[in-house]
């Protein structure tokens, strides 16, 4: 008797761990028959030469990301294409002076009227004392931004080819038999 229940509880941890581990494997991007056509993203390309830094004409508010006040004035990012830049002197109806061109750009801080903000896979620093005389004070490269902005999680994606530029954004379309999934 002893024999048969020392042989049950190693067993029964096996069969526990095999089970843990089919569940975590079913985690990973559903599976897609031959021919199917997805809901996903495809990538935007930029070159190297089309992330120049630029303060240039307002424009809508399309896409939203952080906000930041800095004296009296208002930045919103607009996700991976710049910061919306406002004069904020009255809260209740800000006034558009502009927008900044950073291809990329997710975040940014400002302090001692230098703007920091991610543009291109790098740290950049600005001198913003006039937004229409941005002075480029000096770059950090990123780790690991070799591909460019991230595709949504959850989604199929066209595949990233490097050799057409760095990704600066994702355009939401059909795909047939992707091979790509963002999965984390």
């Amino acid at each position: 008797m002893k024999r048969s229940t020392s042989l049950i509880r190693p067993m029964a941890l096996l069969l526990t761990a095999i089970i843990l581990q089919s569940c975590y494997l079913n985690q990973s991007e559903p599976s897609l028959r031959e021919n199917t056509v997805v809901e996903g993203y495809s990538p935007v390309y930029t070159t190297a030469d089309g992330g120049d830094i630029k303060f240039v004409a307002s424009r809508e508010v399309r896409n939203p990301g952080k906000i930041y006040i800095y004296g009296q004035y208002l930045l919103v990012n607009e996700i991976n294409q710049g910061i919306h830049v406002f004069d904020n002197l009255d809260p209740k109806s800000p006034t558009s002076l502009g927008f900044i061109q950073l291809v990329g750009n997710s975040d940014m801080a400002i302090k001692n009227n230098i703007l920091y903000a991610d543009h291109m896979g790098n740290i950049v620093s600005l001198k913003i004392e006039d937004f229409n005389n941005l002075t480029h004070q000096a770059s950090l490269p990123l780790q690991n931004w070799n591909y460019g902005t991230p595709p949504p999680a959850g989604f199929y994606f066209e595949c990233v080819n490097t050799e057409k530029g760095i990704v600066s954004d994702w355009k939401k379309t059909e795909i047939k038999n992707p091979s790509c999934y963002a999965n984390y």
